[in-house]
């Protein structure tokens, strides 16, 4: 089973963390104009603390701690120089982003001018991309709340994540927006949203995920629903470079259910276990793509896979474009064949040597 290190280093690329709050067109200016109340953040967050939409926030701070609760009103934007801060939560830090269908936050960088105005004021000189900030990372403490936020151009840490649900956290992600953001760490466990870490209660429903180029990664102690979205509702050609779900498996240790059926669920790993006593139920229309080598172990048999045989349930290679796209983001340069990856394995052993299963709807293992 592979092991993971959990020590981030987020050295001198600390980023610009931009809320942006609106619809889903960014071709208008939302906000404040330029000339609006600016508030540069310079040092940490101890006391508790709130951040209102009257004013734009600007984080100079390197090495940027929450250690106390901070609330952001509805409507705020926040913005992060470039080369600067992340944010990181500290012991008891928690951010409370509560924003509205009508008033978003906003996290960005200094470089967009069509959320809050020019506030870096170099008119047209400048232009916003993937990696201008790093991230916020809730680093083992729980209970923070992101509602109707967008975070555009992010991802330029060690991880490339923007929003990182990590080291042992609960959170919850909700009706926010993803976009423009990196998530191309070479190892796959981490997207724009990463929950790679993230423990059982974690809620991430109702978001919107596209120009990313991985979106979203989890771990296998949660539940996943079928309301999150994986392309721009307002251009459905618009969606990620590497459009799935990438887990980081640990083993399944709870009863938990997946139910995503625009995107695959991706597994990359050697040892994969549904632990006894527990199962993974995956809905109808429910795909699994496995990666090179990879293997799921069922320690109960089939009950540790509830609706395995359920109408559109697939397990297959990660090369498989014709089952939910091109989750590899090759293009046609890979297509799939037999012995892309290992197989699921029975280790109840109610079925006869060498125990793998050979079920109609498992395509591309080595079986």
């Amino acid at each position: 089973m592979k092991k993971r290190n959990f020590t981030y280093f987020f050295l001198a690329s600390l980023m610009t963390v931009f809320f942006y709050c609106g619809g889903d067109d960014d071709s208008t200016p939302t906000g404040p104009d330029n000339g609006s109340n600016i508030v540069e953040i310079t040092r940490n967050i101890t006391e508790v603390t709130t951040w209102s939409e009257d004013s734009i926030y600007v984080i100079k701070k390197w090495d940027f701690y929450v250690s106390n609760t901070l609330n952001i009103e509805a409507g705020t934007i926040i913005k992060f120089t470039p080369d600067g801060p992340y944010l990181m939560l500290g012991s008891s830090g928690t951010i409370v982003a509560n924003g509205t269908t009508s008033k978003p936050i906003i996290f960005t960088s200094i470089k967009d001018d069509q959320h809050g105005g020019d506030t870096n004021g170099d008119g047209d000189a400048t232009g916003p991309a993937a990696r201008d900030w790093g991230c916020i990372n809730t680093n083992g403490q729980n209970g923070s709340i992101f509602r109707y936020c967008h975070f555009y151009y992010g991802g330029s840490t060690s991880y490339t994540y923007t929003l990182a649900i990590e080291a042992g956290s609960i959170a919850s992600v909700i009706n926010c927006t993803f976009a423009y953001n990196d998530g191309s760490d070479g190892t796959g466990w981490y997207g724009a949203l990463s929950a790679s870490s993230a423990e059982a209660g974690t809620d991430i429903r109702n978001n919107i995920f596209y120009n990313n180029v991985r979106p979203l990664s989890i771990t296998d102690q949660y539940n996943i629903d079928d309301s999150n979205i994986f392309h721009n509702p307002a251009n459905a050609a618009q969606t990620n470079t590497y459009n799935g779900i990438f887990v980081y498996t640990q083993h399944v240790e709870r009863n938990i259910s997946w139910a995503e059926t625009e995107v695959a669920f991706v597994i990359d790993d050697n040892d994969w276990w549904v632990s006894s006593g527990y199962s993974l139920t995956l809905t109808n229309n429910v795909v699994l793509k496995f990666k090179s080598g990879s293997v799921m172990l069922l320690a109960n048999g089939t009950s540790s896979l509830p609706n395995y045989n359920g109408s559109g349930v697939y397990f297959t290679s990660y090369k498989d474009d014709g089952l939910k796209g091109d989750t590899n983001g090759d293009g046609n340069i890979t297509s799939p064949s037999n012995y892309d990856w290992i197989g699921i394995y029975d280790d109840s052993m109610s079925i006869p040597s060498p125990y793998f299963y050979l079920w109609s709807n498992i395509l591309y293992d080595s079986y």
